[in-house]
């Protein structure tokens, strides 16, 4: 994609945002130093309002004259816990966390975009809403988000949403219509025995045991109530149980999460679920209850748009049609509440390649200006001629 003078003139801007972004990285709503870093660059663009909204994150609204249409974009602010790897210099400086899921390329994209539009404040026709969202990591931020309005005053009509994506070649913009990012619950299951001495395990009911048949017998819910040309996935990643060798374990902890991209799929498969966990309970003497910790809904994109988007691409070889995938975003929140696109911006070549939440996870700065550029088009094709 060929990047505009004004963009282009942002790199130094853009290299040094990004990497003093990644220095600081912060958990779910803890984002204090970096709400602190990126609010006077916000304010340099001379927003007409600047809000707070979910404790740390940021609503800046450019109102246009005589506008009836208001259009917003989305970044996402939180790192993840990790131990960085990389030797670079602008490594993490908070020990054991770091941004693993690009979240500092996504910030430092809405603020290019932000001052793009300060330089461009006479040629909107629309509205424009830039929000940084915190929590984005399975805390929930875009719905508190939302019900704090991010929404409205103005109205939103339409709302945009990227993330750097380590599949796609570097500086492409992976997209699709339809499905692109599963629904997801992430979800505890408890089961609770009655502990004994293990010389006599006749006189408790071994949790661990129990919580082993449920191992193998959830797995069935996928293989044998799926139709296999449906996206399906259920995986248990931890389990924790147990107190002393020589005793029946009286409770076990396990969690896991279920992945789907149909409301209906996802319903039958929670009550099938369910049920396996009653008959387990009968069968065993257990107690067994489950409790849904995060729930996303699935990112969808309206064919309407991405064909829209096709329209100010220089040509189709600046796209990867990208086929769905598993994880998940809560932008499907947003998309809940109003028409809305989700696409990748490619980070494989250079620095990039390393999966997302991985240790290594780096990219070269300049695809950033490639997300700017995406999302400046986007905006000159709603919102000014």
């Amino acid at each position: 994609m060929q990047i505009s003078e004004q963009i282009l003139s942002m790199k130094d801007d853009c290299v040094k945002i990004r990497r003093d972004l990644h220095r600081i990285p912060e958990i779910g709503f803890d984002l204090q130093k970096t709400h602190e870093y990126i609010k006077p660059i916000i304010e340099a663009c001379r927003p007409d309002e600047l809000k707070v909204l979910a404790e740390v994150g940021f609503k800046a609204v450019f109102y246009a004259k005589d506008a009836d249409r208001t259009i917003a974009f989305r970044a996402d602010m939180d790192g993840m816990k990790n131990t960085e790897e990389n030797k670079c210099r602008f490594r993490s400086r908070n020990k054991g966390v770091m941004h693993g899921c690009g979240h500092d390329g996504h910030m430092t994209i809405l603020l290019l975009l932000a001052k793009w539009i300060s330089l461009n404040r006479d040629k909107l026709k629309c509205n424009v809403v830039l929000l940084f969202q915190p929590g984005e990591e399975g805390w929930g931020g875009a719905r508190k988000m939302i019900d704090e309005g991010a929404l409205v005053s103005p109205k939103v009509d339409r709302i945009y949403g990227l993330h750097l994506w380590p599949t796609v070649p570097s500086g492409k913009i992976g997209i699709r219509w339809s499905n692109l990012m599963a629904q997801t619950s992430d979800f505890e299951i408890k089961v609770h025995g009655k502990s004994a001495h293990a010389s006599t395990p006749q006189m408790g009911i071994d949790a661990i045991v129990v919580a082993a048949e449920l191992i193998t017998m959830i797995q069935s819910v996928i293989t044998r109530d799926v139709d296999p040309h449906q996206d399906a996935l259920l995986t248990l990643g931890k389990i924790v149980g147990g107190t002393s060798h020589n005793v029946i374990a009286e409770e076990v902890t396990m969690s896991g999460t279920l992945r789907v991209f149909s409301n209906e799929l996802y319903d039958k498969l929670m009550r099938q679920i369910i049920a396996l966990l009653k008959g387990l309970e009968m069968a065993t003497g257990a107690g067994i209850s489950m409790q849904t910790i995060v729930h996303y809904p699935y990112v969808a994109n309206p064919r309407a748009l991405v064909e829209k988007f096709y329209t100010v691409l220089d040509s189709m070889d600046d796209v990867v049609l990208v086929e769905p995938v598993m994880a998940a975003e809560d932008f499907a929140e947003y998309q809940q509440e109003v028409e809305g696109m989700f696409m990748f911006l490619g980070v494989n070549g250079g620095r990039g390649g390393a999966p997302l939440h991985s240790s290594k996870f780096d990219f070269d700065e300049e695809v950033l200006l490639v997300g700017a550029e995406a999302f400046k088009r986007i905006l000159e094709s709603e919102n000014y001629a």
